[in-house]
């Protein structure tokens, strides 16, 4: 049996997951991140937890990490050129002719990862169909690599107009850079994406040029660090889309790491939903700095094909999870109209919340918890000791610039940042065509239990699942992936018995394009899908394509889809722009649930604030691993343990599922 380990590096918090698969033994932990040096506090936490023969024996080593999306957000990218077809320059300024927020007379694009010096226009053309309509202009490429070594340009990106159909041009420029001496990475678009869209696919590459570098030196140093320390198996990062690829794949696909952080915690919420028989869920990961939702339906996430981060278009296939600045660290304060805001300002890991004792002033989400006792009293995660005193005094100081009680400061920060998380969560499901009162929400991160119910009565959802190890249950979701492989291509066509033929060709060159991915002793299971939409339409909609490729299931497919999102659908003509596989390769063995929790136990009683009876009441103090499976706990209760703390309010019940998993329902009034 294959032993795994999983580390997922959060804002404030290194969650590290070892499951033995000979024995079944499940260690967990965290440690403090470093956000100067991420692999260092991965590293810590491995070497802390873990014995030299434990190591050794991992088989797999599953990371998720958010260096990729930091260095995409802090703009931290290295120097890059742009070279695009001539006349095409300026197609990152020029954008689409939308704006993210259209009431906003003040709104302004970001500044492009490109300056207009360093993009050049270089004379090609291919036709959508393939054709070379004008030659490679060799001369514009020897000028442009002129340019960018003058500059300093450390990686070239190529985007050529309709690359995705035919790619000669851009593979002769980068036969041709290499040929001129230049030693950084060259990014071809139609390696990255081979859609259409141009704008999207510029993007896409300038983003992967950008943080390349950066994300390939933390993976070097991360793997280096790991061989040190004994570890002699293979090391995965999680895809944005799902799945995990290898760490090389990770250093030259570097914008599929992106949203890896999140991304696990969406996938495991799906599988526990699946195997409890919930059909459709809802993850709610809090975290120290964040707040991570995603929908899951019939045991898989919501995917999408285009996303955006940073007001940066990225062509990719992206597990669909929003992400906002509310967390267990997100400072609250008074903001310039004297209204009190949270977030999404964070105190992160040092010096992190006042109630951490290490040296933190400022008030935030976790310090107002523990000044309403939602937190009871004794050690959180991480050997941290919590200081109740050093959070009221900063909550405290809040509340006398506020003009308000100390404990009505603290009500008013819980209750803002539930609602924003309650607002996340209508974004990606009432928005959407998805009633959040027919899902079960899945609470997890180590704020995410202490939030579930609250979120949960603010949306109507019915019960609210609290999984074992709740606070590293990304991290448990990471020992679940698989290898997947997935691959796009733009075609344009009918939806009809014409247009089968050419669809089925375009997805037969998919599959060989995918054929060597993998190992021999794998179980593969491949999935395949068709962008859709009505003719005349700009946007569309992904579905299932059949084994049978039959056009009259993939139309209902895709009429069902529309009215979903939409409330109707249409009796036009549909046509094709896409089509996509999907290859996963199972990794042996497959990770059973997780049934036992550890933790000391922590009987008694606290006294803190009920948000249902709106006073302060009397809550039993419960161990988690004191409830024994079938057990039902009424509330007002909080229920401990080593991960995260549940807080079970007045008017709310739990019960342990066989699982080990906490199903919490709001009793009827």
């Amino acid at each position: 049996m294959a032993t795994r380990m999983g580390v997922d590096v959060g804002g404030t918090f290194t969650d590290l997951v070892f499951y033995d698969g000979d024995t079944g033994e499940v260690r967990i932990a965290k440690g403090p991140s470093t956000s100067d040096a991420p692999d260092r506090g991965v590293l810590h936490v491995v070497g802390d937890t873990l014995d030299p023969d434990a190591i050794a024996r991992t088989r797999y080593f599953l990371h998720g990490s958010t260096v990729a999306l930091n260095a995409l957000l802090e703009r931290k990218g290295v120097t890059v050129g742009l070279l695009s077809t001539a006349g095409f320059r300026d197609t990152l300024e020029l954008r689409r002719g939308d704006r993210a927020r259209m009431t906003d007379y003040r709104w302004r694009p970001p500044e492009p990862l490109v300056p207009r010096q360093l993009r050049f226009d270089v004379r090609e053309r291919m036709l959508v169909d393939g054709t070379a309509a004008t030659p490679l202009g060799l001369g514009d490429v020897d000028a442009a690599f002129a340019a960018c070594t003058a500059a300093g340009v450390e990686v070239i990106a190529v985007v050529y107009l309709n690359a995705y159909a035919n790619p000669e041009h851009e593979v002769a420029t980068g036969e041709r850079l290499r040929a001129l001496g230049f030693t950084g990475d060259i990014v071809l678009s139609h390696a990255i994406s081979r859609e259409f869209k141009e704008y999207e696919r510029t993007s896409t590459t300038v983003v992967d040029a950008s943080i390349r570098p950066i994300m390939a030196g933390y993976l070097k140093r991360l793997s280096a660090g790991l061989r040190d320390l004994g570890m002699a198996g293979e090391a995965l990062i999680t895809n944005s889309g799902g799945g995990a690829m290898s760490f090389t794949e990770g250093e030259t696909r570097s914008y599929l790491t992106i949203q890896s952080g999140p991304v696990a915690g969406a996938v495991a919420t799906a599988e526990l939903c699946a195997q409890l028989g919930f059909p459709r869920g809802i993850a709610a990961d809090v975290g120290g700095t964040s707040f991570d939702t995603c929908l899951v339906a019939d045991g898989k996430p919501a995917m999408t094909y285009e996303t955006h981060i940073a007001g940066m278009p990225l062509q990719a296939p992206f597990v669909d999870v929003r992400s906002i600045g509310a967390g267990g660290g997100s400072l609250a304060y008074r903001d310039a109209g004297g209204l009190l805001r949270v977030g999404p300002r964070s105190a992160g890991a040092q010096p992190g919340p006042a109630c951490y004792g290490r040296g933190g002033t400022e008030p935030t989400v976790t310090d107002a918890a523990a000044t309403l006792g939602l937190l009871a009293a004794g050690s959180l995660a991480g050997n941290l000791d919590l200081d109740v005193a050093a959070a009221e005094r900063a909550v405290g100081k809040l509340a006398n610039e506020m003009g308000m009680s100390t404990a009505d400061t603290a009500r008013g920060i819980i209750t803002i940042a539930n609602a924003a998380m309650a607002n996340a969560v209508r974004e990606m499901s009432l928005q959407r065509g998805h009633d959040p009162r027919e899902h079960v929400l899945v609470a997890f991160g180590g704020a995410g239990p202490l939030f579930g119910s609250l979120i949960a009565d603010e949306l109507g959802c019915s019960h609210v699942l609290v999984p074992v190890h709740a606070g590293n249950f990304s991290a448990w979701g990471l020992l679940g992936q698989d290898r997947v492989y997935a691959a796009s291509q733009t075609i344009v066509t009918r939806l009809d018995e014409h247009g089968m033929p050419v669809l089925r060709s375009t997805l037969d060159g998919l599959t060989d394009r995918l054929s060597g991915q993998g190992t021999g002793d794998e179980t593969v299971i491949t999935e395949r899908l068709v962008d859709a939409r009505y003719v005349g339409q700009e946007h569309s909609l992904t579905v299932p394509f059949p084994d049978t490729g039959d056009p009259a299931v993939v139309r209902a497919a895709f009429d069902n889809a529309y009215a979903t999102a939409f409330g109707h659908s249409l009796d036009d003509p549909v046509e094709t722009v896409a089509v996509r596989q999907v290859r996963r390769c199972l990794l042996p063995p497959r990770i059973p649930g997780a049934h036992a929790v550890t933790g000391g136990p922590r009987p008694g009683t606290a006294d803190a604030f009920s948000f249902h009876r709106n006073e302060n009441i009397e809550f039993a103090v419960v161990a988690r691993n004191t409830l024994a499976p079938g057990e039902r706990l009424a509330g007002p209760a909080i229920v401990t343990e080593e991960t995260a703390t549940t807080y079970l309010d007045a008017g709310h019940h739990a019960e342990i599922h066989p699982d080990g998993t906490m199903v919490i329902t709001h009793d009827l009034d």
